[in-house]
């Protein structure tokens, strides 16, 4: 940075004098996406109101108005959010992208160009929203987008409507693929929490009531403590039901008096949705497999920790 500034105090002290003789070309005109991102990203106080129509400025925006106390105000700060809470964020006033924004090391938004269509003093951009991880486009339900409508009045780009959709491409088979396994990593992560919930409300269980043991009662396991503070206790996600969340719970092997083992299944009710089976026991450790299968999951299942590193 300290290269370029000397760089152009050299440049500027290399020109001839006077200075004011040299003809100095005015700026370009500036297009409807300058003023979109001028709007969205620019610093100066008045950036985001200026491109606004007169009565919608005069209407919506009255003296001594914030951001906290204006909802179109608000809508001006969100550009200077993603600004603020990203790692590296960069816009293009030219281009197939408008902004790519590294959130974390892993995660970015990209917000794509999907038409900029220029008709005599008129301008329609569409921008759509795309949200990647670790390289990979992540499948959303639906995919935002944003139609902002700009008109020309004595060079300025006003904003004159702004419309909002989401799309659903139901012909597309990768985005039918990358939905379907998000909604089942969704029922798989419900399972996992589950029995978590269970196998820590069992070790809580025999903690308070050694000389029961373990039970292989879900209504018992749960039952509200008269003696408990507000907000201790155990919670079922599930409430006590055996099939929840696209999965069937099951508690069995409280054998021996009192019952020094039990056994807690996750199982799929579909077993041709190609779900993971859960399972743990009076270990606590939650263990998965993928074949679905229950006597497999205490045999030869992982430990829940370790699903990142693999699958069997």
């Amino acid at each position: 940075m300290g290269r370029i500034f000397l760089t152009l105090i050299f440049v500027a002290f290399a020109l001839p004098f006077p200075i004011s003789a040299q003809t100095v070309s005015p700026p370009p005109p500036q297009s409807a996406r300058q003023a979109l991102l001028e709007m969205l990203f620019g610093k100066g106080e008045n950036d985001f109101a200026k491109h606004l129509p007169e009565d919608a400025r005069k209407t919506l925006i009255h003296k001594g108005e914030t951001p906290e106390t204006s909802m179109i105000l608000r809508i001006s700060t969100i550009g200077r959010q993603i600004m603020a809470q990203g790692e590296h964020v960069e816009t293009f006033e030219t281009g197939p992208s408008i902004l790519v924004a590294n959130m974390t090391e892993h995660e970015n938004i990209d917000v794509n160009v999907e038409h900029d269509s220029l008709i005599g003093e008129t301008d329609e951009i569409e921008l759509s929203v795309h949200y990647s991880k670790d390289g990979q486009q992540q499948p959303m339900p639906v995919v935002p987008s944003l139609t902002f409508t700009f008109k020309q009045e004595k060079d300025i780009w006003r904003l004159t409507e702004v419309t909002a959709a989401a799309h659903a491409p139901l012909t597309d088979p990768d985005y039918l693929k990358g939905l379907r396994k998000q909604q089942d990593d969704d029922t798989e992560s419900q399972a996992k929490n589950r029995i978590g919930a269970i196998a820590g409300a069992e070790a809580a269980f025999v903690g308070k009531h050694p000389d029961l043991g373990f039970t292989c009662a879900m209504p018992t396991l749960f039952a509200p403590d008269p003696n408990a503070n507000p907000g201790e206790g155990q919670f079922d996600p599930g409430q006590g039901n055996e099939e929840w969340h696209g999965y069937r719970f099951a508690l069995s092997g409280c054998e021996g008096n009192p019952p020094a083992k039990y056994r807690i299944t996750a199982v799929p009710t579909d077993p041709d949705a190609g779900l993971k089976a859960f399972c743990s026991d009076e270990s606590g450790v939650v263990k998965f497999t993928v074949n679905g299968k229950p006597s497999s999951c205490f045999s030869h299942g992982k430990p829940v920790n370790t699903e990142d590193r693999g699958t069997d």
